[in-house]
């Protein structure tokens, strides 16, 4: 009996051994690495410049038919504020960016809600949900949110570039004979 209890406390005393070392609060070192590997995700203004694709702009046209929609002009804004590294957009809240996707969508002017316009809306959609996954993700690598910021630069030009089309469309008078 007396073996049985030297056992029992040496094995009650390894346990209480091996959780006080693994419930033990992390170093100052170990909290700088931490920082230091979220510091290393910064995205800057030229990160950005290296990213290749054709930027569209909205003709004179598209200008004046998209003159009211609000949200849009914050889109373009936005856009603007993430080229020049500014990502606040995308950090802030989820339920932010799903109301204005959903403002976006409900405000499109009548001349413009046509199903390519919609289609590309909702790529721009997709596109930004997935980049604001990735940005608010800790274990995100900079490739990673350089990648989804493409991405989204390409669905916001494939979307302008869809306005300017329909636009465009609807401009011509073809007359049949």
């Amino acid at each position: 009996m007396s073996k049985f209890n030297l056992i029992t406390s040496r094995l009650v005393l390894v346990l209480i051994l091996s959780l006080s070392f693994h419930c033990k609060e992390p170093d100052n070192d170990t909290k700088q690495e931490q920082e230091t590997t979220t510091e290393l995700v910064k995205i800057t203004p030229q990160d950005i410049n290296t990213i290749n694709y054709t930027e569209f702009v909205l003709s004179n046209l598209a200008r004046k038919k998209v003159n009211d929609w609000t949200k849009f002009k914050t889109l373009e804004t936005e856009i603007e504020n993430l080229k020049s590294g500014t990502l606040s957009f995308f950090k802030d809240d989820k339920a932010v960016l799903q109301g204005f996707i959903t403002d976006l969508k409900n405000e499109v002017p009548e001349s413009l809600n046509k199903p390519s316009i919609l289609v590309r809306l909702s790529v721009l959609e997709t596109a930004m949900y997935k980049f604001d996954e990735t940005i608010n993700l800790q274990s995100s690598t900079k490739e990673a949110i350089l990648k989804d910021i493409e991405r989204l630069l390409l669905a916001q030009n494939n979307f302008i570039y869809q306005i300017n089309k329909v636009i465009e469309k609807a401009s011509q008078n073809i007359i049949k004979p």
